[in-house]
């Protein structure tokens, strides 16, 4: 591919990954690259590239002799990662508070701020950048590299689906509620707030399932 072509597939590949996670393009669907020219006005190229890249990312799969689907991952798979992220997130919120300098708590309240402001305002792929950005702020104290990496590289293994719920305001607007309440924990140093609102963060979508 030319330089060009490339920026072309990048985006379709974004725009792709930003349809499943949203739920516009549903688990179990079958993805023709046909249709995926048509729908993003690309070439056979760019969505034949969108489709690998998704692939490798576990996001859809190839079926030999059929062609790609968007994966349908289980109601397990969902309680799986995040039983693994509270068993992870939990026990760093104390170290969070006991290692976080005047600055870090400066940037984790910057980064709920930012959230906040693009409410309403922003469209879902910059929020889910800002919402990353914060998550990977509040964790960023931690001296352990590999438990904040670790943590950051399971709430980033999106799974179709997983953001439909941000279709409806009330629910990013709760979302962004729990960030400036978690920053201010962190501010005034109180673990036990920190470790509620990780838990009630986390588990959320399971009472909307």
């Amino acid at each position: 591919m030319s330089k060009s072509e490339t920026i072309v597939a990048v985006d379709v590949t974004e725009r792709l990954r930003n349809d499943i996670l949203l739920g516009a393009l549903r688990p179990g669907e079958w993805l023709r690259q046909i249709d995926l020219q048509d729908r993003y006005k690309c070439t056979r190229a760019s969505a034949r590239s969108a489709l690998a890249a998704l692939a490798a990312g576990q996001m859809v799969e190839h079926i030999p002799n059929r062609g790609f689907r968007v994966v349908q991952p289980s109601a397990e798979v969902r309680a799986e990662i995040t039983e693994v992220r509270l068993m992870l997130e939990l026990p760093a919120a104390e170290a969070i508070i006991a290692t976080a300098t005047a600055q870090d708590v400066d940037d984790i309240q910057s980064a709920a701020e930012a959230f906040d402001a693009g409410v309403d305002q922003l469209p879902y792929p910059e929020m889910r950048a800002l919402n990353h950005a914060f998550h990977r702020a509040l964790v960023a104290p931690l001296v352990n590299g590999l438990l904040a990496d670790t943590i950051n590289d399971l709430r980033e293994r999106d799974l179709p689906g997983d953001w439909s719920s941000w279709s409806i305001g009330a629910n990013v607007r709760r979302s962004s509620q729990d960030h400036l309440d978690m920053a201010k924990a962190v501010a005034t140093r109180d673990v036990k707030s920190l470790r509620q609102l990780i838990r009630q963060h986390l588990t959320r979508w399971q009472d909307t399932a």
